[in-house]
């Protein structure tokens, strides 16, 4: 169930900023919020809405009801565990101690050691005439 809500959730989320991002702004620039061409804008009635803003209205309404049913479903779940507050004795594993970890020439075994080389012969010496 969860998951499902999840799933749910992320795709109205997607859906929502991509009709967002779509849709015409009403001061045709990114600054139109603080012109004076905004405040005139506040005065006219809007226009009718098209189906682009119905979608968004429709998807900000579902994202919203997601939203509140994943917060009802991890309150019936309970708190989450804390990863400040842990206890290391009950966690599943512990790490090692320096002194427990193997170094890698401890665990080679011995006969898989390298051989010496075979000696070098000896350079015969040239006497000196």
């Amino acid at each position: 169930m969860l998951t499902v809500l999840i799933v749910i959730h992320i795709m109205v989320a997607v859906g929502l900023i991509a009709l967002i991002l779509l849709q015409k702004s009403e001061g045709n620039a990114a600054g139109g919020g603080f012109s004076v061409s905004s405040v005139t804008a506040m005065m006219q009635p809007r226009a009718r809405p098209n189906p682009l803003s119905r979608a968004t209205t429709i998807l900000g309404i579902g994202f919203f009801a997601t939203s509140l049913g994943l917060a009802v479903i991890a309150k019936n779940v309970g708190p989450a565990p804390s990863l400040l507050n842990s206890n290391p004795a009950t966690a599943a594993g512990r790490a090692p101690r320096v002194d427990e970890v193997a170094t890698p020439a401890a665990t080679a075994p011995a006969e898989t050691a390298p051989e010496a080389a075979p000696a070098a012969p000896a350079v015969p010496t040239v006497p000196k005439n």
